[in-house]
Parts: C-alpha cells; structure tokens; sequence
C-alpha cells in the first residue's frame, strides 16, 4: 500500500485499539505491550482509519459503538483498502443486540467485558492464522 510503513521484519505484530474510552484503550496497550505486542491506540473509526494508512497493523480490536466512526464502519472501510481484506478485526461491545453484526465482516465478536486472558488467546489464534 504506497505511503504506509510496511510491518518491520521480525518487529513484534502491531496492534491498533479503538475505542472511545481511553480507561480501556490505556489499559489494553499497557497490558499488551506487556506481551511483547506493539500498540497504537485510536479513539474513533475515523483516528483508527488514518493511523492505520500511516502504519498498517497487524491486527485491529475495536469497539462497536464509537462517534464519529463506528467499529462496523471502520471495519467495512479496512477491508476496501488494499490489505484490508485479510486483515484481523475484533469487534468488542457490551450491547451486541445494537448492532447489526451479521452484515459486517469482523472476524471475532467478543461481548465486554472482555477478559484479557481470552483476548490474548484470540490474538494469538488469528495472528498464527493470518500469518
């Protein structure tokens, strides 16, 4: 994709959080980076879609319900780039019957709370599967 940083070979996978509450984006990056992952934080859809055109992660988790861009639309507009369509996207909301998740093309809904050991384990398994 021109103008975006290539992942570094051998660098750690770089993980973009999205979400509008920066208690749970601060708290997802100190603890991941914990686990060797390199984090990048983005507090809507539309921050998330310009940092990853800066540099493209290796994974996405985003929440569902967000202002200005919300996770279903932020992932829609990841898959349209170029790169987009093998990309992992990890949806997150506390009131999954708001959201019309059949008609987007996340690979993994998890209900919040989200229990870190789970979401370590589901990074791990999509990462390994994308790889």
């Amino acid at each position: 994709m021109p103008g975006v940083s290539a992942p570094q070979q051998g660098a750690q996978p770089l993980l973009l959080i999205v979400d509008d509450e920066i208690d749970i984006t601060d708290t997802y990056a100190m603890l991941l980076e914990l686990h060797g992952y390199r984090v990048v934080t983005a507090i809507h859809g539309a921050d998330a879609l310009t940092k990853a055109q800066q540099e493209w992660p290796d994974l996405v988790i985003s929440d569902c319900m967000m202002p200005v861009m919300n996770g279903l639309e932020l992932c829609a507009a990841l898959r349209a780039l170029p790169g987009g369509a093998t990309l992992p996207v990890i949806l997150c909301s506390g009131a999954p019957e708001r959201h019309n998740l059949s008609q987007s093309s996340h690979n993994l809904f998890l209900r919040k709370p989200v229990f870190f050991d789970h979401l370590v384990t589901e990074i791990q398994r999509l990462l390994s599967a994308h790889a």
